[in-house]
């Protein structure tokens, strides 16, 4: 019985760190701009192949590594695009949004984000992105509470 016990808890608390790990605050290194006056969103497309595509790509345990573990996560996410193209859609844009870890002045911040997004959008670049589509979103610093901080989202605007 005992032993229920405990092996019940520990999934209630792999879990709950899972929702923090979706629900994890974080704050803007730089104020966000507000969208242009009468800019839209753009429409989505009507192939299936070239919904939105995401990937999460985390840096290393080592405060200084600004070495990405990307290559199966790149590979998945540029056969995705891939698979748009071959279906006659076009990749609009991929976006990088790369976060600096805690507890940093706004400088050092900035200038990790600036790094980890290079390296990112060289690995990117290394294995068949169009450099011309890469955009760097805005930075983002972890709050201090964050679990796995040290990533950066890729999104690919294809139509």
């Amino acid at each position: 019985m005992t032993h229920a016990v405990i092996k019940a808890a520990g999934i209630s608390a792999l879990l709950a760190l899972g929702a923090c790990a979706q629900t994890q605050a974080q704050l803007p290194i730089a104020d966000p701009t507000p969208p242009p006056v009468g800019q839209t969103a753009p429409s989505p497309s009507p192939r299936a192949e070239c919904a939105p595509a995401h990937a999460t790509l985390y840096f290393g345990e080592q405060v200084a590594s600004e070495e990405p573990v990307v290559t199966p996560l790149i590979d998945d996410f540029l056969a995705r695009i891939r698979a748009c193209e071959e279906a006659g859609g076009e990749l609009r844009s991929l976006s990088i949004l790369a976060t600096a870890d805690p507890g940093q002045t706004l400088a050092a911040a900035r200038a990790q984000v600036r790094r980890r997004q290079d390296r990112v959008r060289d690995a990117l670049v290394a294995m068949g992105a169009p450099a011309d589509k890469i955009l760097y979103a805005d930075p983002v610093q972890a709050s201090e509470s964050a679990v796995m901080a040290r990533r950066a989202e890729l999104t690919a605007d294809m139509y």
